[in-house]
């Protein structure tokens, strides 16, 4: 079966799940008040730091030393917790949104009328796509370690109790940096060994990574510190703000793109011409689509590939080749063994990426 929701090796448009309606519940088995709620509406690293901050004292959580963004992590923590009382709390709110996750992709494994009328972008053939799928590959950051554990494990309980025949729910070793991981397939390499920079540009942080490549081959991967991401507002009204903001982001990735480089030439002896940024954005040949944070950057150039190849040679006098890809199929490229997948990040909205069909 044809892959609707990619075009010439690129992913549409319609391809988010965010904005699916739960018009109708999939399951009796839930009880949460969830109908007619969008998929962003229910689920994303925001409404997980909302329930934490909510539960933080019997999480016995010090809120004034600890930043919000890395709330996740303490969840973690907490559901290996010796305390019986912090466990429990963690435990309900990992079910909290296992049970939602349940809802979101049974809705999308059902196919419902009521829910397929309130998805106007999609026609019968991206949801049969949906209900064709085998594999479910969870990656991202709230996938990682026990919350991820916890989600798949309520995930099929509620399709095991709804008699429904439930996806495979795969969940990765490193998950939060499969992004990273699938940029490496990007990169050709030569027959000389040669370290490569990959960013991977999300809402929340932008990672780095120096990747040694040996004739095609990965042969390893160095960590770079991450830092945060700035100027990613979404939905600015105002457009001489969008401008402003765009600049600022432009300079923002610019400077940290130079500054990395500097670093490794400092570190590294051999340092490949290419650099793969994965993007938070729907991305084609280096267009922007005005959709996200990162999609104001559409107004800094019409090709922003070429527009920051050009800017670091004026800068550092070299040529970098430069390769934007879209997060989602970026994750997904890390996956190309598996057939009949999507890959779905989780994270501060879901990200979608299917193996296989992608450039």
């Amino acid at each position: 079966m044809n892959n609707p929701f990619v075009q010439d090796g690129f992913l549409c448009l319609n391809a988010s799940i965010n904005k699916l309606i739960i018009e109708k519940m999939p399951t009796d088995k839930v009880k949460q008040d969830l109908q007619g709620k969008a998929a962003l509406d229910i689920f994303s690293t925001e409404l997980f730091i909302e329930e934490i901050k909510k539960n933080s004292k019997a999480l016995k959580l010090d809120m004034d030393r600890i930043e919000e963004k890395m709330l996740p992590q303490y969840l973690n923590e907490g559901l290996e917790s010796d305390d019986i009382l912090v466990k429990k709390i963690a435990d309900n709110i990992a079910k909290v949104f296992g049970e939602r996750l349940a809802v979101i992709l049974l809705t999308l494994k059902k196919g419902e009328t009521v829910n397929r009328l309130k998805r106007e972008d999609w026609n019968d053939s991206n949801w049969d796509y949906w209900s064709s799928l085998k594999n479910v590959i969870l990656v991202g950051g709230l996938s990682s370690s026990k919350i991820g554990e916890k989600l798949k494990f309520h995930v099929e309980r509620v399709f095991k109790e709804s008699n429904e025949n439930c996806y495979n729910i795969i969940l990765n070793e490193d998950p939060s940096n499969s992004g990273i991981k699938g940029c490496a397939t990007y990169i050709k390499g030569d027959e000389e060994e040669k370290l490569y920079l990959i960013f991977d540009c999300g809402q929340t942080f932008i990672k780095r990574s120096l990747i040694k490549i040996h004739e095609k081959e990965v042969k390893g991967i160095v960590k770079l510190g991450k830092v945060l991401s700035n100027y990613v507002e979404w939905d600015i009204q105002d457009s001489r703000k969008e401008k402003t903001q765009a600049v600022e982001l432009h300079n923002y990735l610019l400077n940290l793109i130079i500054d990395t480089i500097e670093f490794g030439n400092e570190e590294v002896l051999n340092m490949g011409d290419h650099i793969v940024i994965s993007i938070a954005n729907y991305v084609k040949n280096g267009l922007f689509a005005n959709r996200g944070g990162y999609g104001k950057l559409r107004l800094i150039a019409e090709n922003y590939e070429e527009c920051l190849s050009n800017e670091l040679y004026k800068k550092l006098g070299e040529r970098f080749k430069i390769s934007l890809v879209h997060d989602g199929t970026a994750m997904a490229a890390a996956f190309s063994n598996y057939e009949k997948s999507v890959c779905i990040s989780l994270g501060t909205a879901f990200g979608v990426g299917f193996p296989n069909d992608i450039n």
